[in-house]
C-alpha cells in the first residue's frame, strides 16, 4: 500500500505512513518528509497507525530526516505508533530521539 499523502493545515502536514516500511516503501517516505521541509509548516505529524512492520532502511529515514528538522527549527511527532513498531524504536534507541504522541 503506498503512502496516502499529506494532510496540510496552516502549521503542520500530516504524512501517513504505509503498511510497510522497507526497502520498497522508504524512498517514498524520505521524499515526502523531505517535501514537508521545503514548506512553512511548523510542525510534521506522521501518523503510523497502519505501520505493522519497518526495516532498518526505515529508520535510517527517520534519523536523517529528524537531524534536518533539528537543524531547521521544526519538530516531528510520529503518532498512532502501534506497540510492536514502539518496541522496534525503543530497542535501537530512537525513543530518545523522535518523538512521539
Amino acid at each position: 500500500m503506498p503512502f496516502c499523502g499529506r494532510i496540510e493545515v496552516s502549521y503542520m502536514t500530516e504524512v501517513k505512513t504505509a503498511v510497510k516500511i522497507s526497502v520498497a516503501q522508504a524512498p517514498e517516505l524520505e521524499k515526502a518528509l523531505k517535501s514537508v521541509l521545503e514548506t512553512e509548516e511548523k510542525e510534521i505529524v506522521v501518523n503510523m497507525e497502519d505501520t505493522i512492520y519497518m526495516s532498518s532502511v526505515g529508520l535510517r529515514v527517520f534519523a536523517s530526516i529528524q537531524k534536518k528538522i533539528n537543524a531547521s527549527g521544526k519538530t516531528m511527532v510520529l503518532k498512532n505508533v502501534r506497540p510492536q513498531m514502539k518496541e522496534i524504536f525503543e530497542v535501537t534507541g530512537f525513543v530518545g530521539v523522535l518523538s512521539f504522541e
